[in-house]
């Protein structure tokens, strides 16, 4: 019989929005979106100079609008976004518990196949899987031990879905 583990936890607004930042942060960190907020900052310093040498504030004005969307207003809409979505769900503060074998991961009755899934990260936090129809996120909480964790990673080499150590 080979390895299997087990991950339980309850699915509440904390882990919805762990889960969501996560995903996130890494997806934004793997794109080509994140050089925007440099043309931001170049946009606020070009606008600093106009309103410091040409009494020109209107660059200022927008960019510092464009820098506040960027790095405070934007993870703001995301978060609220995230809380909706969760409260819609039916999995609203409920127990769950996925089993992780080497035919791939086990919720409940519904089954997500290793060939199915594209990728795992694994972030200091937990594990975030990407399939062809869902993504899902594991806290390393879930796992009963770091010996579990391993058997996971385990099954994740053993059947050939990348793995990536994320920052």
């Amino acid at each position: 019989m080979s390895d299997s583990v087990e991950a339980k936890f309850i699915w509440d607004e904390g882990i919805a929005l762990l889960s969501s930042e996560l995903f996130y942060k890494y997806e934004f960190r793997h794109s080509y979106r994140r050089y925007m907020g440099w043309v931001f900052i170049a946009m606020a310093q070009f606008g600093v100079v106009g309103a410091l040498k040409h009494d020109a504030y209107g660059m200022l004005i927008v960019s510092s609008f464009l820098l506040l969307y960027w790095y405070v207003v934007r993870w703001q809409l995301r978060k609220k976004l995230a809380l909706r979505h969760f409260k819609a769900s039916s999995m609203v503060d409920q127990e769950v518990v996925t089993k992780f074998d080497d035919k791939g991961l086990h919720t409940n009755n519904r089954s997500t196949l290793w060939p199915d899934i594209h990728k795992v990260v694994e972030t200091a936090l937990g594990f975030l899987f990407y399939s062809d129809s869902s993504a899902n996120f594991f806290a390393k909480e879930a796992f009963n031990s770091n010996e579990q964790q391993d058997v996971l990673r385990k099954l994740i080499k053993n059947s050939n879905v990348n793995l990536v150590k994320a920052l």
